[in-house]
């Protein structure tokens, strides 16, 4: 009976690593960025991140920011109602962090631990002209920062709901995941979290801005 176990184990051992060399390089890096969102979910449910949380108007000005050792950012329960398809009716989300809770809808959110944003520090040194287009203030931000910025990484820009430029982050490895929440996107960038609600983005090689 054991041999019989042991023998299946070792079959199904066998069978598993004949297919690793199959997968791609791309495939590997969309493996290794959705272990790295699993990862960073469970930490986020168990015991929060720490995260910076801004919203931003439609011009993309800043309204306010906080900035916590742990927070969960989640779909508000009570005011979320589901639709006959099983789909999400309501965009309400909260922000648990400590002993508080914020409750959100509607404006532009952005929340991310462990990473730059690179708006927050082009601004503190720089005049930024929000009636630009969002590829000229890139470069320019390109230009005051590009020691920082290699060719192998990529550059996430986010924009309000009606276009203005908000902030970019950068990465060598980003990957984009889907949200329970509505209007919600999930990024990992090197390993680090990114949550982008009610925003618009594009992810760039950073040799398109070069």
């Amino acid at each position: 009976m054991f041999k019989n176990v042991k023998k299946k184990i070792l079959i199904t051992a066998l069978a598993t690593t004949m297919t690793l060399p199959l997968v791609t390089t791309s495939s590997s890096a969309s493996i290794f960025g959705y272990f790295e969102n699993e990862k960073l979910e469970l930490k986020s449910n168990f015991k929060g991140l720490p995260l910076t949380i801004s919203t931003y108007d439609n011009d993309g000005q800043k309204i306010d920011q906080i900035k916590t050792k742990s927070a969960r950012i989640h779909t508000d329960e009570e005011m979320s109602k589901i639709d006959s398809n099983g789909n999400e009716k309501s965009s309400v989300i909260d922000i648990d962090y400590g002993n508080h809770r914020i409750t959100h809808v509607g404006s532009t959110l952005i929340a991310y631990e462990g990473l730059k944003n690179y708006s927050d520090a082009y601004a503190k040194k720089y005049k930024v002209d929000n009636n630009d287009s969002s590829i000229p203030v890139l470069n320019q931000m390109y230009q005051n920062f590009k020691n920082n910025w290699n060719s192998q990484s990529k550059l996430v820009a986010i924009r309000s709901q009606t276009g203005k430029p908000i902030t970019v982050f950068t990465g060598n490895n980003v990957s984009i995941h889907q949200a329970e929440m509505k209007n919600t996107t999930r990024f990992v960038i090197d390993g680090h979290r990114l949550i982008v609600y009610r925003a618009d983005y594009t992810v760039y090689p950073m040799s398109a801005l070069k």
